[in-house]
């Protein structure tokens, strides 16, 4: 019986990747478009301010899950050389495509990876990040395993998940258990639960830019406030490998 729940467990997960690439490869031009409204934009303006706190002379991060290079340019434009990883090939097309224009190919590397299954030896990267993907993968667990095993010792895991996905208190527990110390976890945009549409909207950046300037201070203060945090639209969260 164990055997029998085990393989059926592993067909499930097999079908779930298949699910997923498919809507990724179909989606990618769309979803690299979806990246410019104002909801994307502040989300990327403060996961970027964590990510180029962690670069040191020589320092080579893992982007898992890159998508269409969002943080991998990122990565790479804050001075690290970048290995980024998707399982999509349409999303590296995007990506590549991308890197070529900002001219940044010789700091960059695109692979097509399975995030539970990374191809790297043990702790040869000094940050990795992680965004908006945990929430797609079957085991995610399993992913932060994987992600504990490649980073170095003390090195940072940058995480954003979409905040429906899970409680912050049961992520909080998923990293202790993968062998990292949650440093910082902090919601963002809570407003985008009231005007969510205006912020996600690429077509009404303009006008939901004025929207965060007037809101963002007073929706900063709430997100920081522990029993608001599940009102978030997205949940960040900074750790490090013990």
């Amino acid at each position: 019986m164990k055997r029998t729940n085990m393989a059926e467990t592993s067909a499930r997960d097999a079908e779930t990747k298949r699910e997923v690439m498919k809507h990724f490869d179909e989606k990618a031009s769309e979803y690299n478009f979806e990246r410019t409204a104002a909801g994307y934009k502040l989300r990327h303006r403060l996961i970027k301010s964590l990510i180029t706190r962690e670069y040191k002379h020589g320092a080579v991060a893992l982007d898992i899950g890159c998508g269409t290079g969002e943080y991998t340019l990122s990565l790479a434009q804050a001075g690290f050389k970048v290995v980024g990883g998707d399982l999509s090939k349409s999303m590296l097309a995007v990506a590549k495509s991308k890197i070529q224009k900002q001219k940044l190919t010789q700091k960059i590397q695109l692979i097509r990876l399975e995030s539970t299954k990374l191809p790297f030896s043990n702790e040869c990267f000094d940050a990795i990040a992680c965004i908006a993907l945990l929430e797609w993968v079957p085991d995610s667990h399993k992913l932060l395993i994987e992600a504990n095993r490649v980073v170095k010792h003390q090195a940072k895991l940058i995480v954003c998940v979409d905040a429906p996905w899970s409680p912050y208190s049961e992520l909080q527990r998923a990293f202790t258990r993968s062998g990292f110390v949650v440093e910082k976890f902090f919601g963002d945009i809570l407003l985008a639960q009231v005007v969510a549409r205006l912020l996600f909207d690429p077509e009404k950046t303009v006008l939901a830019d004025k929207v965060l300037k007037a809101t963002q201070p007073f929706d900063r203060h709430l997100t920081n406030l522990p029993f608001l945090k599940s009102l978030s639209a997205h949940f960040i969260i900074e750790a490090r490998k013990e």
